[in-house]
C-alpha cells in the first residue's frame, strides 16, 4: 500500500531533473549546459543558491516528492552537490 501512495518515482535522475528545471535560469546564465553538469556541481559554491536557498531547495524537494528528509544522515558538503543529493533523496524515498 505504501508504494501506491507515493505519487512519483523517486530516482536520482528524477531528482536531478527536478533540481535542474527549478534552477535552470541561474545555471544557464553561467553559460553552463544543464545536460553537462558534473555530479559534483555545487549549487551553493557556484552561487546558484545562498544559505537560505538550501532550506528552500530542501523544502521544494520534500514537497515535490512527498518525502521528509533527515539531512543529518548526509555529509554537509553533499547537501548542495547535485549527484550525492539526488542519490540520497532517492535512497531515502525508496527506503520507506
Amino acid at each position: 500500500m505504501d508504494s501506491t501512495r507515493r505519487m512519483k518515482d523517486v530516482t536520482p535522475d528524477s531528482v536531478r531533473k527536478f533540481l535542474l528545471t527549478r534552477y535552470s535560469e541561474p545555471i544557464t546564465a553561467m553559460q553552463l549546459y544543464l545536460t553537462e553538469l558534473p555530479d559534483d556541481f555545487d549549487f551553493l559554491l557556484t552561487g546558484v543558491i545562498d544559505s537560505f536557498g538550501i532550506l528552500e531547495m530542501i523544502s521544494a524537494i520534500e514537497d515535490e516528492f512527498r518525502i521528509r528528509l533527515d539531512l543529518a544522515l548526509l555529509d554537509a558538503e553533499d547537501i548542495t552537490r547535485i549527484g550525492p543529493l539526488a542519490r540520497y533523496i532517492a535512497e531515502s524515498a525508496n527506503s520507506r
